[in-house]
């Protein structure tokens, strides 16, 4: 037997604790049984050890047999995953207009809306998949996605008929920047199942406004905290943090605004890491003069975030989970449509003419475009394949990872605070000594 290659120890006052990043389990027990384990593991004779305590280290996978390869446990995990006929997932941009100017959107947007003969063939689409299918997920994106509420509605509504009638599951998210998120709105999303949003915040309204303004210039701050008021009951609500070296400090005086508004426990929140690419000179991120942060140095600013958001009584996510292929850009039945109708497989391409890899007229063409995305291996890059964070990264964002100038922000933070994440999360916990 032998320690797993993905173990993360840390000790705790009398307790030594691992977690194990393919299995995601969590085991603690007394530090003093440490050395019998230490012992067994390193095959001496007449060692013994606590039956109950080698099972649950066994069923964590935090001890494996010898001839263990976790590496191509992964690989054929990514493998299945990326290949999964009976999933269908569609991001879908419902309008690549939007009614803010945000200075790091990496869209060169324009104010096109989904129409009808588009959302036609969309749904054509999905009617030639429907007899393979177990299960259909959209995402709703934009620009700003609520500037076209009339196509998320239509075609909500059709999704739910059709996946009822197949008798197959539905989920549904939104990504809005949260101005038109009105009471009423938020009855029709959760009337149509969509039952995941994110909404942004960058700070205080003084910082806020000045990233995140409204087309014309005018600040955004207090409908959407007002908006966060009146919905958080109705639909449930994540709010991401955009953090660049300009407004890094901003997390702490906006999580104390968002507890007097008494949002604390009834949403999520959680900080993001900015970037800015410049491969689409059109979108505003390329000339966006911030200072975006090295991933070490936004991993160690996550770090702070969810500390005074676990102190102001946030819900806060637990340590990561273990992943397959991770996102739409790599996964084979998974497309993003935008709102003429082009198809991409990554959001972050969104608008970009030279990553288009199709139209709803003639589906995804085979091409270099679409083959980069269904031939990537994070497999195939040395860091990833020695880096601790792999089972629940597998390789992070693959268009990073294919850009030299973002590669650095490809990685999950869990590469660089694994032990710090570790720790803090049995401090806020109080684990047991069962794998969880």
């Amino acid at each position: 037997m032998k320690q797993s290659r993905y173990n993360v120890w840390v000790d705790e006052g009398e307790s030594r604790f691992v977690y194990n990043g393919l299995s995601g389990a969590i085991a603690g027990f007394p530090i003093t049984e440490w050395p019998s384990v230490d012992a067994f593991l390193s095959g001496a004779d007449d060692v013994h050890v606590d039956a109950g305590l080698l099972r649950d280290l066994v069923a964590g996978r935090m001890i494996v047999t010898d001839d263990t390869d976790e590496l191509a446990l992964l690989r054929e995990r990514y493998r299945i995953t990326r290949r999964n006929a009976e999933s269908f997932h569609l991001t879908i941009v419902t309008s690549l207009g939007c009614n803010f100017d945000c200075p790091y959107c990496f869209e060169a947007k324009h104010p096109s809306l989904l129409d009808r003969d588009v959302q036609d063939r969309l749904l054509q689409l999905l009617d030639t998949k429907l007899p393979s299918l177990s299960k259909l997920t959209v995402t709703w994106y934009g620009g700003e996605p609520l500037v076209g509420k009339d196509a998320l509605l239509r075609l909500s509504d059709e999704f739910l008929a059709r996946t009822r009638a197949a008798e197959i599951d539905y989920a549904a998210a939104i990504l809005t920047n949260g101005y038109l998120l009105t009471a009423d709105v938020a009855g029709e999303l959760r009337d149509r199942r969509i039952n995941d949003v994110q909404v942004t915040l960058d700070g205080p309204p003084e910082i806020h406004d000045r990233r995140r303004p409204l087309a014309g210039g005018r600040g955004s701050f207090r409908t959407i905290l007002d908006n966060l008021v009146a919905v958080v009951d109705i639909l449930p609500i994540s709010v991401r943090v955009n953090l660049d070296a300009g407004n890094a400090a901003a997390g702490e005086p906006l999580l104390q605004l968002l507890a007097a508004a008494g949002l604390a426990g009834r949403l999520t929140v959680y900080p993001a890491h900015v970037v800015a690419p410049a491969t689409d000179p059109r979108a505003p991120s390329a000339g966006y003069h911030g200072t975006c942060l090295p991933m070490a140095a936004f991993a160690d600013i996550e770090r702070e975030f969810y500390a005074v958001a676990a102190r102001l009584g946030f819900r806060t996510p637990g340590l990561p989970r273990p992943v397959g292929a991770p996102c739409t850009a790599v996964r084979d039945n998974e497309l993003v449509v935008g709102s003429r109708g082009e198809l991409y497989k990554c959001t972050e391409t969104v608008g970009n003419p030279g990553e288009v890899i199709g139209n709803l007229l003639s589906s995804p063409r085979a091409g270099d475009r679409l083959l980069r995305w269904l031939t990537y291996e994070p497999f195939d890059d040395a860091e990833c394949r020695s880096c601790p964070a792999l089972p629940v990264c597998m390789g992070g964002c693959a268009y990073h990872a294919m850009q030299a100038d973002l590669r650095d922000s490809r990685c999950s933070t869990f590469r660089f605070t694994h032990e710090a994440q570790v720790r803090e999360f049995i401090r806020r916990s109080r684990v047991g000594s069962t794998p969880g």
